[in-house]
């Protein structure tokens, strides 16, 4: 079976009832049909398979991988997203990742603590911050947080499992950069937006964000984005490796993908793309 593979089906929830949707899965990444890779970015093999490792654990690295073609999203800007994630490496670890919908194909923006998105213009981006900046970032070494416009005063941060001092104590459960897998999962329907993450050695979610007000088409400028993800190291580093990956334009992702990491994931639909373009090619 292809990594990737695109299937027309109708969605099966009552949320996206006799319509159809746009639903994009990279299982791993063996296949990078449809992505475009940037600075240090590049798929290597790790234990989980074939990774997409945005960077190295090396100093002043900084990588971002994009969709090729801008993604047309549902109405107001409308998505939902899943993936997971392994942060590796060293004892103080640095910078982190950051998940990115940008009006224009950038590429990357400042490295270290500005993790690959500081500077690109008409973005939206959630941050996954592993390193200590002080007051821009809430003096919190383990928190995600909500970025517009390329500026790294991140807006609505929150500390992971409630831990903020992780610097030096990587292998801790609840810190980001424990070496676990984590799932992420982001639901946006126009005008609220929630996002739920879970370390695999906990047996509850954390809830980040439940149904926060925020108007991201009017940050894109635009319906169409390109969608990604950007990450870089300074003084310190870690492997910062994206495992899998799903995106939908709809408010919730169908029932019929699966989580990451549960079931071989397939595409459910690919409609309404702006000129035929597409996240990903279709393999015969």
């Amino acid at each position: 079976m292809k990594a990737l593979k695109f299937l027309i089906a109708a969605a099966a929830t009552a949320a996206v009832a006799n319509a159809q949707a746009t639903v994009v899965t990279y299982n791993d990444f063996s296949d990078t049909s449809g992505l475009t890779t940037v600075g240090n970015a590049a798929a290597t093999t790790t234990a989980d398979g074939k990774v997409m490792r945005l960077t190295p654990d090396n100093w002043s690295q900084s990588g971002a991988v994009y969709s090729s073609s801008a993604v047309q999203l549902g109405a107001n800007a409308t998505f939902s997203t899943t993936f997971q994630f392994r942060f590796t490496g060293n004892s103080q670890p640095a910078d982190g990742m950051a998940f990115v919908l940008a009006a224009s194909p950038n590429g990357l923006g400042v490295g270290g603590g500005g993790i690959g998105y500081q500077g690109v213009q008409n973005a939206f981006v959630i941050e996954f911050d592993t390193y200590d900046n002080g007051s821009w970032d809430g003096f919190s070494a383990n928190h995600v947080g909500i970025s517009t416009n390329g500026s790294t005063n991140t807006s609505w941060t929150s500390d992971v499992y409630q831990r903020k001092a992780c610097f030096g104590l990587s292998t801790d459960t609840g810190c980001m950069s424990n070496g676990n897998l984590w799932t992420v999962k982001v639901e946006y329907d126009g005008a609220l937006l929630s996002m739920s993450m879970r370390d695999e050695t906990k047996s509850d979610d954390f809830l980040a964000y439940d149904k926060l007000a925020i108007d991201i088409a009017s940050v894109l400028g635009t319906n169409q984005a390109y969608v990604g993800f950007t990450s870089a190291t300074g003084a310190a580093s870690q492997n910062h490796d994206l495992l899998n990956w799903t995106f939908a334009d709809t408010a919730e992702l169908p029932v019929d993908v699966p989580e990451p990491g549960s079931l071989w994931m397939l595409g459910l639909g690919l409609a309404g793309l702006a000129a035929g373009k597409r996240l990903g090619k279709q393999r015969v």
